[in-house]
């Protein structure tokens, strides 16, 4: 999302030059990226690489976890309270999860 400049000085505007290209960068990328694969629409959609692809899977845990609730707990509910209810999935208090994971920067440990 862009929101500008949170308090530009007086007389300047809120969004520079520099925001709205990225602005019009990012709606151009999102504009060609396929909403089904996410990949960018001339890649998923050329004939040329119509057996270019394979499927890889992976299972959100936090996603099971809340499915799982859900279909225990939904069959009690009315219609009302199934539509009503958010979840949200979250590490129980016994789990400290690495907050680095993922973003390539060793094992974790700083020294």
């Amino acid at each position: 999302m862009f929101t500008g400049r949170p308090t530009p000085p007086p007389g300047e505007p809120l969004f520079l030059d520099a925001d709205t290209d990225a602005a019009v960068a990012l709606a151009e990328e999102e504009a060609d990226t396929c909403p089904s694969c996410g990949l960018p629409k001339v890649w998923c959609r050329d004939p040329d690489y119509q057996f270019a692809f394979e499927a890889e899977e992976e299972q959100c845990h936090a996603t099971y976890a809340l499915a799982a609730h859900r279909a225990a707990v939904d069959e009690k509910r009315d219609d009302a309270t199934r539509t009503a209810v958010q979840m949200a999935a979250r590490f129980r208090k016994t789990v400290e999860p690495d907050l680095l994971a993922g973003l390539g920067l060793g094992d974790g440990d700083v020294d």
